[in-house]
C-alpha cells in the first residue's frame, strides 16, 4: 500500500488550486456568455499547456498530473471554445 507523504499532499493541494483556478471564469461565461474581454491567445496557450501536461502525466504515469490536467482541459477547453466561437462570429460578420 502506498504511504501518502507531505510532498504528495502538497502536490494534491497545488493541483487543486491550479486545476480549478479558471473555474470561476468558466462559470461566469456559462451564466453570462460574456467572453469579449478574454484573450483568445491566452486560452489557446492554456489549453495546449493542459494537453501537454496531460500527455506528460500519462508518460510518467503520475495520477496527480493526469487528473489535474484532464479536468483542467475541460475547464480551459470550455473557455477556449466559447472565446473561439465568439472570435469567429466577430470576424465572419465583418465580411
Amino acid at each position: 500500500m502506498n504511504n501518502i507523504t507531505v510532498v504528495d499532499i502538497l502536490g494534491y493541494i497545488a493541483a487543486c488550486f491550479s486545476t480549478f483556478a479558471m473555474l470561476p471564469q468558466a462559470i461566469h461565461i456559462y451564466k453570462t456568455n460574456e467572453v469579449e474581454q478574454l484573450s483568445l491567445r491566452t486560452f489557446t496557450m492554456a489549453t495546449i499547456g493542459a494537453i501537454l501536461w496531460l500527455v506528460y502525466g500519462l508518460l510518467i504515469n503520475n495520477m496527480v498530473v493526469i487528473l489535474a490536467n484532464a479536468i483542467g482541459i475541460l475547464i480551459v477547453g470550455y473557455i477556449f471554445t466559447k472565446k473561439f466561437i465568439h472570435h469567429r462570429k466577430q470576424h465572419d460578420s465583418t465580411f
